[in-house]
């Protein structure tokens, strides 16, 4: 992962930026150029990770990217995009530039996963509903899906796939 964000950084180094708008530092060919193979055909994510919706989600939470300093709303993006990359590859050891070059190729857990249902008295478990990682940041377990959907608005202890169908 420190490769990663190693990368992103240097390349948001090469960004110059004046706006305190997100999109001023990752620009939509700087998007395409980071998480170039997600809309590959291998990929079961390919065409859900969008640049439009990266913007949407960013600027629906206003402090992400746009306080600090430059260096260090650079810093936030690319943990941010380290860590989501990492969470979602789908490279393969002899993919194309390398495993980790395959970032937002998947948007939920990959295999069997479990349900990730534990008792928890403020955020019960819906009847029916698993709770394995989905979308870029691979939330996992109850616990995590109501507090989540609180902060967006949303029930996602009822409607858990709503992270997966909707990159907003």
């Amino acid at each position: 992962m420190r490769f990663w964000v190693v990368v992103l950084c240097s390349f948001l180094s090469l960004v110059g930026v004046f706006a305190q708008d997100l999109s001023s530092i990752i620009t939509k060919p700087l998007f395409e150029q980071m998480l170039k193979h997600r809309n590959d055909a291998n990929c079961p994510a390919h065409g859900f990770y969008t640049y439009e919706a990266f913007i949407a989600a960013a600027r629906s939470n206003g402090a992400f990217g746009t306080t600090g300093d430059i260096t260090a709303r650079k810093r936030e993006i690319a943990a941010f995009l380290a860590q989501t990359s990492h969470e979602t590859t789908g490279g393969w050891a002899t993919a194309p530039d390398g495993p980790y070059a395959w970032g937002y190729c998947f948007k939920q857990e990959q295999g069997n996963p479990p349900d990730y249902c534990v008792a928890n008295q403020q955020w019960p478990c819906a009847p029916g509903k698993k709770y394995y990682g989905r979308g870029p940041i691979q939330i996992s377990y109850n616990y995590n899906y109501g507090p989540a959907g609180r902060a967006i608005g949303s029930d996602l202890l009822n409607n858990p796939d709503l992270v997966a169908t909707d990159p907003t």
